[in-house]
């Protein structure tokens, strides 16, 4: 199975099947939810 994008809506990575953090690529994204953000602050080198 493909990666899929992350939940978050402002985030742009991947996220791998059964990744650790479910739907989300990171503990930040996780946390943040659907709440929109300006930039994402997950902080990966892919994130847009």
């Amino acid at each position: 199975m493909a990666p899929q994008k992350c939940a978050h809506p402002g985030c742009s990575c991947s996220v791998p099947d059964k990744g650790p953090f479910g739907k989300y690529c990171s503990e930040h994204c996780k946390d943040a939810g659907e709440m929109t953000e300006l930039r994402c602050g997950c902080h990966h080198a892919g994130c847009a």
